[in-house]
């Protein structure tokens, strides 16, 4: 377990220490820095909601299809790792109000013959994506008759498939896609055909709390609006992306 502690003058919650997950594997929003500490979008998120809060945070690194279980078993108090709402989720957790968006897409290489992503256009085709998300719910509703479906254990593995030649396609978050679209490879990514609708595969992500506790996700919300209006969100979407995702 790797966890990286954040001090910060206690008030609000003196007394509490505010643990909270993160996957880890999901650049540039949570990672593994060479220091081997947690890092990204999401964690200064985290340690800016602590500011805010006037308490200390212990973030620790825990495995995506592990994150809503311990969440509820007690193991931390909350999570911010990228989360989308799902029904299936929304009976685990509450859920803040949204503290980022992001569009979902495809991600091909150029000249691959694929324009738009239809059942028709990719059968036979391998698509990729992280086992146990959103993005793995999406391809087998509406391509497990028709194409391929590969699922990596990350999103980072799922791109990294398609980059080897072992996918023809990823389904993924755009902003996470990024450094591999920018990256010169032999065979650069681009965005193939259209993002998919915020109706078919949301795009809002979340902090979540424990079932029940109204009372840290108030708090949360109204740390989220300040950080908002105070700049500091501002200041650490510029760090990662080159236009404010909120």
């Amino acid at each position: 377990m790797i966890v990286i502690i954040l001090g910060i003058n206690l008030s609000t919650w003196a007394g509490e220490r505010l643990r909270v997950a993160t996957e880890g594997a999901f650049s540039p929003f949570n990672y593994v820095d060479e220091q081997g500490q947690p890092a990204g979008f999401d964690v200064d998120i985290a340690k800016a909601l602590c500011e805010v809060l006037k308490t200390e945070c212990e973030v620790i690194i825990v495995p995506w299809e592990q994150l809503l279980p311990r969440l509820g078993a007690g193991d931390f108090d909350m999570i911010v790792a990228s989360m989308a709402e799902t029904p299936e989720r929304l009976r685990l957790a509450e859920f803040t109000d949204a503290y980022y968006q992001s569009p979902q897409a495809f991600i091909g290489r150029p000249n691959s013959g694929i324009s738009q992503v239809t059942p028709a256009t990719v059968r036979g085709k391998v698509l990729a994506t992280q086992r146990g998300t959103i993005y793995s719910d999406y391809l087998n509703k509406h391509y497990r008759d028709s194409a391929v479906i590969k699922l990596t254990d990350t999103l980072s593995a799922a791109l990294e498939a398609l980059v080897k030649g072992e996918a023809d396609l990823v389904l993924a978050d755009v902003l996470i896609s990024l450094p591999y679209i920018r990256t010169t490879i032999e065979q650069p990514l681009e965005i193939v055909g259209e993002p998919i609708p915020d109706n078919e595969l949301s795009a809002h992500c979340h902090i979540q709390v424990r079932k029940g506790n109204l009372k840290l996700r108030d708090e949360l919300n109204r740390a989220l609006r300040e950080i908002k209006d105070n700049g500091a969100y501002s200041r650490i979407s510029g760090k990662y992306f080159p236009f404010d995702i909120r």
